[in-house]
């Protein structure tokens, strides 16, 4: 018991740890704050310097962090820019936008969705953003403006060069400058347009040369187009020009006034530390001012040294401060590292601690489980001993079974010797009658059919004793196909085939045993004509590939489905074509005989496109090595037609009986009835076409779709059929028949060979009125087809004998077709009674004329004289089954009421319902 509860104690302080580290995991894995940055573009010191800042200030807030984007100074890339930061789900946007007005729709959307938004140095035309940081633009002109006017006395001329007009800091600088100016009226302001950067400058103040002349100091709105000026001047020949500029940062703006190349340069802040700052705060939902204006300052020479230094040591301050950030993010890491490593420790010594246990366990476990193993393996071997004595004993019986299936195959050889031998002595003699000899040729054709599959079967039994020896010579592989081929010859010129081989080849030598070659050719050739429709094609192609020589049978018959493709050389395996004679042993004895001669074959098919034999043979003699494989006499190929091949022929090549429908004789007329045959067997079907013509009509069907087709044509007495057929198969056939009224009555006669209880049963269910297994005797069908045409004609003159005999339809074929269907019409509407004349010629498609016409011949009575007669005989029939009321069977029967009933019943029978009920109650 203590050892299961200190594993179970392990096991949970293993997963306590795994859970404290998962959770110190997700804690050091928490989520950053994403800050999007869209900087307007970062070519000039100061643009760089903020970001400088931002950086410096990101140190003291480690959860955030920015996604920085700068747009070369151009308003398009910049707002799509923006597009892109949004998309990556950024928290917060700091945007410094290059012009007002093309960034502010963007802006002003970003604002709306949600994202808080931080406006740096320039602003745009709407109040949507959270917070907007950077100095007093007014304000700087304003103190450019007034240092100006001091510094000149109050009059002079001045060169204002302004920023970008589009963006807000250029505005509102001229503005404030301009606002200074106006007190000063004696100063003169020319204004040149620029757009932050030197290039403008460049191109426009040379070109004042004359100005210049009278000019006593330029104001520029940035230090980069100041020190640009102050450059120009110089070359021009005009030092003496003072220049104010803005921005005053270090390394720029403060390094120019130290070296006295500006007057003077208005301090404005980048606001880059200050941006992040606010962003904290916001993120971390506290309060910031919608506008926080930066504080700014003229820096000339009396201050310059002073902020110099101070930037330099608050840079340098900055600079250490990052430093000491790498350094304990570097000891935190490692601190982690450590803590985790520690933890890993831990558990593994844990884990040790519980294998350790464990195997003290598994160890007592084993020996006991050793033991048990040990009287088992004893149990097993004896097991095992008797298990290899009856593995023995049931490979001796299945070696007497194979024996006696063997000598049943041969004993079998000697009573069809001894029935093809008179049957050919019968067919040799011309004095045979001719009703013999057809009947000696079906004995042949089929003895010989029987012959074939046993001497297949033999083969096979040769093949799994490994007894049978190829008894090979070289042979022109040329000869040998066409010599085979020309024997189906006929059988191609009767069908209208088109059968030939094709090969550029004159002599193509291989070593085969002739026999086996002959018997694997016959097959796939035989194979190609059975599934070829009359008019097809049949072409066997024969060439060389390296060291094979290919022979291709191709046809252009049903083709084959996938899963007939891999099962077509399976022993006993015919696919869903049962319509062929075949026992599905001839392509599996095939391939095993292609095989022997150490080759291949497949097929290449597709459904409804033929099919394609490929048989691959190897050249040469390389492989005659082999185990089982002898030289013969060199004596050549011997042409010869092989038994199997005339069998082949005579089954095949046999004119298939055409029955005529008998004319109206005196011979004629002495037939009991008429007979539909439907069997696809030509020689089954013709056999009993022969033995009942002589007693009844015969009409005969190849498949169950004709069969169903003529039962309605002809309107037979009876329907011999049988089971297995093509396309509509014997059962399908009476679940037809039997649902459809018109031929409901007709009785059939299944034949099959099918013996289990189960299939009698699967065709009895479907109403079939006999079932006769194959093989039948024939007496024995003509009685079962004589009884049930006796018993029908009795049911028919009990069930008419009350009619008068004027009401009783007599005709030819076209009129019992009608007739049929009048009758179905009348029947299905026998219970209606709103059912009118004009119903029943809308339903059989005729005028009431034309109705008439056609029905007073032959019933030699009026239509709803017809009908009244119809329902009586329907009450009659439902009075004898019992069990409905007199109300019941009048509404059945299509009367309006039990009186009206009851007066046309007595009318027509000459009796009350009542009195009938009485009369044959008893009966039935």
């Amino acid at each position: 018991m203590i050892l299961p509860k200190t594993i179970a104690m392990g096991r949970n302080l293993v997963i306590f740890l795994i859970l404290l580290l998962f959770a110190g995991c997700m804690r050091q894995q928490q989520r950053q704050l994403v800050i999007g940055i869209s900087q307007l573009g970062d070519a000039d010191a100061w643009r760089k310097e903020m970001k400088a800042e931002m950086d410096r200030e990101l140190v003291f807030n480690p959860d955030l962090r920015i996604i920085y984007r700068q747009a070369g100074y151009n308003s398009q890339t910049q707002v799509q820019q923006i597009r892109e930061l949004v998309k990556k789900k950024i928290d917060l946007l700091i945007v410094s936008p290059n012009e007002a007005s093309p960034l502010t729709p963007i802006i002003d959307s970003v604002y709306k969705s949600g994202i808080p938004v931080i406006t740096v140095d320039r602003n745009i035309n709407s109040g949507s953003y959270t917070s907007f940081i950077g100095a007093d633009n007014i304000e700087v002109g304003r103190l450019a403006g007034t240092y100006a006017a001091d510094f000149l006395g109050q009059k002079g001329s001045i060169i204002e060069i302004t920023g970008l007009q589009s963006s807000t800091p250029a505005r509102q600088r001229e503005k404030g400058f301009a606002d200074a100016m106006a007190a000063f009226p004696q100063i003169n302001v020319q204004v040149i347009r620029g757009d932050w950067l030197e290039g403008s400058v460049q191109q426009q103040l040379p070109a004042l040369t004359d100005q210049l002349r009278n000019t006593q100091l330029i104001f520029a709105h940035n230090d980069v187009m100041a020190n640009t000026a102050a450059t120009i001047c110089r070359q021009l020949g005009f030092p003496g020009i003072r220049i104010i500029g803005v921005d005053a940062q270090p390394g720029t703006g403060l390094t120019f006034v130290e070296h006295k190349t500006l007057l003077a340069s208005v301090l404005y802040p980048t606001g880059g530390g200050e941006a992040i700052r606010a962003a904290a705060r916001i993120l971390h939902k506290q309060e910031v001012p919608k506008r926080d204006f930066l504080r700014t300052i003229i820096v000339d020479s009396t201050n310059v040294v002073m902020l110099q230094q101070q930037f330099n040591k608050v840079i340098a301050q900055q600079k250490d401060i990052v430093r000491q950030d790498l350094l304990l993010k570097s000891q935190a890491k490692t601190f982690r590292t450590q803590k985790n490593l520690i933890g890993v420790l831990l558990g593994t010594l844990i884990l040790l601690l519980m294998l350790a246990c464990l195997l003290i366990y598994l160890r007592r476990k084993n020996i006991r489980a050793y033991k048990l193993l040990r009287t088992q393996n004893n149990e097993i071997r004896s097991q095992s001993e008797q298990l290899n004595e009856m593995a023995q004993q049931i490979q001796e019986a299945t070696e007497q079974k194979l024996n006696f299936f063997t000598n049943v195959s041969h004993e079998l050889k000697t009573p069809l010797t001894l029935i093809l031998a008179p049957a050919e002595e019968a067919l040799r003699n011309t004095r045979t009658p001719a009703y013999l000899r057809e009947s000696f040729s079906l004995i042949r054709k089929n003895a010989s059919r029987l012959l074939l599959l046993v001497n297949q079967l033999m083969d096979f039994r040769k093949l799994e004793l490994n007894k049978m020896t190829l008894r090979v010579q070289e042979t022109d592989l040329v000869l040998f196909v066409n010599e085979l081929l020309q024997s189906f010859e006929g059988l191609a010129r009767q069908r209208n085939i088109d059968c030939r081989l094709l090969t550029r080849e004159t002599r193509l030598m291989c070593w085969i045993d002739f026999e086996k070659m002959e018997k694997v050719l016959f097959n796939v050739f035989s194979n190609a004509f059975k599934f070829t429709p009359d008019g097809g094609h049949v072409h066997v192609t024969l060439e060389p590939d390296g060291q094979t020589a290919l022979i291709k049978v191709a046809d252009s018959g049903t083709g084959l489905s996938n899963e007939e493709k891999e099962r077509l050389f399976e022993l006993f395996y015919q696919g869903n074509v049962r319509n062929q004679n075949g026992s599905g042993v001839g392509l599996a004895l095939s391939k095993e005989l292609v095989e022997l001669h150490k080759g291949t074959i497949h097929v290449e098919s597709e459904k409804h496109r033929g099919a394609v034999f490929v048989i691959a043979l190897p050249l040469g003699d390389a492989w005659l090595q082999a185990p089982g494989v002898l030289k013969a006499d060199p004596s050549g190929y011997q042409p010869h037609m092989p038994a199997w091949v005339e069998s082949f022929q005579m089954e095949h090549s046999a004119a298939p009986v055409t029955l005529q429908e008998v004319p109206d004789t005196a011979a004629q007329q002495d037939r009991t009835g008429s007979i539909l045959v439907v069997e696809d067997n030509d020689d089954l079907r013709r056999f009993l076409t022969e033995q009942l013509q002589g007693t009844y009509h015969i009409i005969t069907a190849k498949n169950g779709s004709e069969g169903i087709r003529k039962a309605f044509e002809e309107f037979p007495d009876l329907v011999l059929s049988d089971i297995m057929m093509p396309d509509t198969d014997g059962l399908q056939l009476t679940n037809v028949l039997k649902a459809d009224i018109r031929t409901a009555h007709i009785p059939i006669v299944l034949l099959t060979a099918k013996t289990t209880d189960d299939n009698r049963l699967e065709g009895l269910r479907t109403n079939a009125d006999a079932y006769l297994v194959k093989p039948f005797r024939i007496d024995v069908l003509e009685q079962t087809i004589r009884g049930l045409l006796q018993n029908r004609q009795h049911l028919k003159t009990h069930l008419t004998t009350a009619i008068p005999k004027e009401v009783q339809p007599a005709g030819g074929k076209s009129e019992k077709r009608f007739l049929a269907d009048f009758n179905a019409v009348i029947e299905k509407n026998l219970a209606n009674e709103h059912f009118s004349v004009q119903d029943l010629c809308r339903e059989l498609g005729l005028s009431k004329i034309q109705l008439y016409r056609k029905v007073k011949p032959s019933l030699q009575m009026g239509v709803n004289e017809y009908i009244l007669n119809q329902r009586i005989q329907k009450a009659r029939y439902l009075i004898r089954q019992g069990g409905l009321s007199f109300a019941e069977i009048a509404y059945q029967t299509g009367f309006s009421s039990p009186s009206y009933f009851s007066t046309s019943f007595k009318k027509i029978t000459g009796e009350t319902p009542k009195a009938y009920k009485d009369q044959f109650g008893s009966i039935w």
